[in-house]
């Protein structure tokens, strides 16, 4: 009889004959766990017996990385030992298993159908790594025998059920060898309770989290475990919050940084080949992904047509300051301020990737197919959030969750594809090469790629810019309108810039520029950055093998006190040199989390519209604080839409600057 904490260890020697050797299945299964028997020799002996010694004990171990062969348990004198190279296995800890035990047989049939079932579930997905996939998911139901139970909170923290120390080969008859630490695995890093079929997820379902706070949901993940938790869906997800371990990950040199697909995006756009090409820009991977990227978005990221495009801007912040005079109430208060948010997010990226002004600053009138297509965008960005958790049935059904996100994509397509057809039907082909209507021709024009990769690639570009700017200034604002000082200060910086603004001006404009880093750092529209490791890593003393899912909390992580000074207030001076009397750097603040601000990411997958967003904020801020002062009026709270994005309606007052 073995109970926890009792010995595995017969009363007296049995003489056995030497057992045979395990299968050469067993010997091809390396990487794979596999279930070892330890049998007493007696089952050798009779036939009658057999029964008895095989209710012995059934172990179950994960196999280690430098240990090449097979265990070949043996008992000799009552006691484990290594014969002839084998590992020594210290059997104190050993789970029994009962094959005639009901429950046990329950448990083993319940094991093989979840693995048939999962295994065909990642087949009909979509995943560039299915192999590894179903790898982890045989580790992780062969481990589902060897839990011992979780905490009262319901958490699990995973250990080994028998503890095996591992020795090199050595001379025959020799049992002493030097021992060799464990590694620990992926399913030993802590995390809540993982559960057949659903994971962890278990804790949305049952409430205790919900999806549009799934950002707070991953603080709460590392209050309660730490710097690193593991997360179960139809996969292992690995959550890093360690400042260093984001590092290593982030830094890797790798030419075309794995990211995991948008599975939704993929389903619906392969199911209208009429207007999709084979791959798109979002879901790309490798070559074919630094293809359209080079192809599609050179235009935006190119510093000489940037900087032609700031007159353009200027022009289109004049009309946004003129909206919010006309449209204010007397108090002066905008009810509704993501509107014309929305509206001067799609008027600066139609006019630099169109080359054209559509009105939307320039009327009161609401225009009907702007107001829908800014809802589509934001209700298909929940929809995308959505579709991460849970069953995902969709993938194969058109669930209620599916025909929504459909539909908003169907409204997206159509209105965009009517602008860019109208524009081109404007455009003439022989624009010059410093002219901001280059970008619209030049990608229209590029050989190698089909048409409709081309549309569509315009299309993701159009889309992404409405929601990222609106949301990116509307936490800027908030975190603005705390300090009256802050505000004067950038309306001082741009004191002597009458009408326009130049690029000199936007260079020299260090305090504006530092207000929007900190805005970056305590306000991101990314909570966080995924990767998908292209090698094995050592992360926070776990061993994560190639092909396993992270994601780097980068917000988590700004928000500390041990990567930054007085973490929880907004500091724009953190980021200045600090002067003396005379105007000489005295110094810098040195903040050792300033490498993980990361609000467009880092890298060849960095977000390539990083230099525009960066021109219209600062564009916009330094218009705004030339001729208002501005105030909150409703409180901000967050919710997680894809990005992170502010509840609406946000009311903000308007007072015009003396």
């Amino acid at each position: 009889m073995l109970a926890d904490g009792g010995s595995c260890e017969p009363s007296a020697p049995i003489a056995s004959p030497e057992p045979e050797r395990p299968p050469r299945a067993v010997c091809r299964a390396q990487k794979l766990p596999v279930l070892q028997l330890q049998a007493p020799s007696a089952c050798f002996l009779d036939r009658t017996e057999r029964h008895a010694s095989f209710r012995g004990s059934l172990r179950l171990a994960q196999p280690d990385r430098r240990q090449q062969t097979p265990v070949r348990p043996h008992l000799r004198g009552g006691r484990s030992v290594r014969t002839r190279g084998w590992p020594l296995l210290d059997c104190s800890s050993t789970k029994i298993y009962d094959p005639c035990c009901p429950f046990d047989r329950t448990m083993s049939v319940t094991i093989v159908l979840f693995y048939t079932f999962v295994t065909l579930f990642m087949f009909l997905s979509y995943n560039p790594k299915p192999k590894k996939i179903i790898e982890s998911i045989r580790s992780f139901l062969l481990h589902l025998l060897q839990l011992n139970g979780g905490g009262a909170d319901g958490s699990h923290h995973s250990s080994a059920s028998c503890n095996a120390t591992n020795h090199g080969p050595e001379d025959e008859g020799d049992d002493e060898g030097e021992r060799v630490p464990q590694v620990k695995s992926i399913w030993e890093i802590p995390g809540p309770r993982r559960l057949p079929l659903i994971g962890t997820k278990w804790l949305y379902f049952t409430g205790r989290q919900r999806y549009s706070k799934v950002h707070e949901a991953f603080l709460d993940l590392h209050r309660r475990y730490g710097k690193i938790v593991l997360d179960v869906d139809t996969v292992p997800i690995v959550n890093l919050f360690d400042r260093s371990d984001m590092e290593k990950v982030l830094k890797y040199p790798s030419r075309y940084p794995f990211r995991p697909p948008t599975e939704i995006i993929e389903v619906y756009r392969r199911s209208r080949p009429d207007r999709f090409g084979v791959t798109n820009l979002i879901n790309a991977q490798g070559d074919k992904w630094h293809e359209l990227r080079l192809k599609l978005t050179s235009g935006i990221t190119s510093r000489r047509i940037l900087q032609s495009f700031i007159p353009s801007v200027n022009e289109i912040c004049d009309d946004f300051v003129d909206l919010v005079r006309r449209q204010r109430a007397e108090d002066g208060t905008i009810r509704n301020f993501q509107d014309i948010a929305n509206s001067v997010g799609l008027e600066i990226i139609c006019c630099l990737v169109l080359g054209r002004r559509m009105g939307y600053l320039t009327t009161d009138r609401r225009n009907e197919k702007f107001i829908r297509l800014a809802e589509a965008v934001k209700e298909s960005f929940v929809h995308i959030s959505k579709s991460y958790y849970g069953f995902k049935l969709w993938k194969y059904v058109p669930t209620r969750l599916y025909r929504n996100f459909v539909r908003c994509e169907e409204i997206i397509y159509d209105t965009i594809a009517e602008i860019v057809y109208e524009a081109l039907e404007e455009e003439q082909l022989n624009c010059p090469d410093n002219d901001v209507k280059h970008i619209f021709i030049s990608i229209l024009q590029t050989e190698g790629l089909d048409t409709k990769e081309k549309i569509s690639g315009i299309i993701d570009l159009i889309t992404s810019a409405i929601e990222t700017l609106s949301n990116t200034l509307s936490f800027l604002l908030h975190n603005l309108s705390q300090s009256v000082e802050h505000q004067r200060a950038i309306a001082h910086e741009f004191s002597h810039c009458a009408k326009s603004i130049t690029n000199d001006d936007l260079v020299s404009a260090s305090f504006t520029k530092a207000c929007i880093q900190e805005s970056y750092r305590i306000s991101p529209t990314t909570p966080c950055l995924a990767r998908i490791l292209e090698e094995d890593f050592q992360l926070s003393g776990y061993h994560l093998q190639a092909g396993t899912l992270v994601l780097c909390h980068t917000r988590v992580a700004c928000q500390s006190e041990d990567n930054f000074h007085q973490a929880d207030r907004f500091l724009p001076e953190r980021w200045l040199d600090q002067h003396d009397e005379n105007q000489n750097v005295v110094y810098k603040r040195q903040e050792p989390g300033a490498p993980i601000v990361l609000p467009f990411g880092i890298g060849r997958r960095m977000c390539p519209g990083q230099k525009i967003v960066d021109i219209e904020l600062t564009l916009l801020v330094a218009k705004i604080f030339q001729n208002f002062e501005i105030e909150y009026r409703s409180p901000l709270d967050t919710q997680f839409q894809f990005l992170l994005a502010p509840r609406t309606p946000i009311e903000i007052r308007f007072r015009d600057r003396q």
